[in-house]
């Protein structure tokens, strides 16, 4: 099994990365993860609400525990 410091420059995620389709961006990941030693998953999908279409995804760590909100429950009320 591979660990970060012996991934190939080509498959480490960096800022900015553009994909044409979700598909081609879950590989992406789905090969990262494989690759440095993890498994993904989709934690949240936002879509337009008139065409249902998919706007964007979250794709995290499977292992990465619940999401927990920076904004205080008080101030979203």
């Amino acid at each position: 099994m591979a660990f970060l410091g012996e991934v190939d420059e080509e498959y480490i995620p960096k800022a900015g990365m553009t994909f044409t389709t979700l598909e081609e961006a879950a590989a992406f990941y789905k090969e990262y993860a494989k690759r440095v030693g993890f498994s993904t998953k989709i934690r949240n999908t936002n879509r337009c609400k008139e065409t249902k279409e998919i706007k964007n995804q979250l794709i995290t760590c499977n292992r990465e525990g619940k999401w927990i909100s920076e904004i205080p429950y008080v101030e979203k009320t």
